[in-house]
């Protein structure tokens, strides 16, 4: 699997993990919408009942993980895709879960050029 391919698997991880803690969230706080989790009452660092899983609210987004960065999702509401930098905290999260091989990705997490290079040209392939 070359850089390329392995952000496009991250990238569907990635939506698919957000999808997860978005429905998480419904279940275990009787929401209607996920984005309900920004509301004064649920704002903070909680534990997520009956799981191993914290989230911690900030801004528009919430960061959902177990303790030490492990697992999890941090996203932001008002957006449909990560940034590089929000892609790249959630292969650390992934790497620290050992749910992503970390003989493809270690290597793009030690090297900013080619992680950078990599995210460009997912994103200007999947714009073009």
């Amino acid at each position: 699997m070359n850089h390329i391919e392995a952000i496009n698997e991250l990238m569907s991880k990635w939506h698919e993990t957000r999808f997860w803690a978005e429905e998480l969230l419904c279940t275990k706080f009787n929401l209607n919408n996920a984005f309900e989790i920004l509301e004064p009452e649920f704002r903070g660092k909680i534990k997520i009942p009956d799981t191993p899983w914290f989230y911690r609210t900030h801004g528009v987004g919430v960061d959902i993980s177990k303790p030490n960065n492990t697992g999890g999702i941090d996203f932001d509401f008002n957006k449909e895709f990560p940034d590089s930098w929000d892609l790249r905290e959630f292969m650390i999260k992934q790497l620290n879960d050992g749910a992503i091989p970390k003989r493809i990705y270690r290597p793009l997490l030690q090297n900013k050029e080619a992680w950078e290079n990599a995210v460009n040209s997912y994103f200007n392939t999947k714009n073009a």
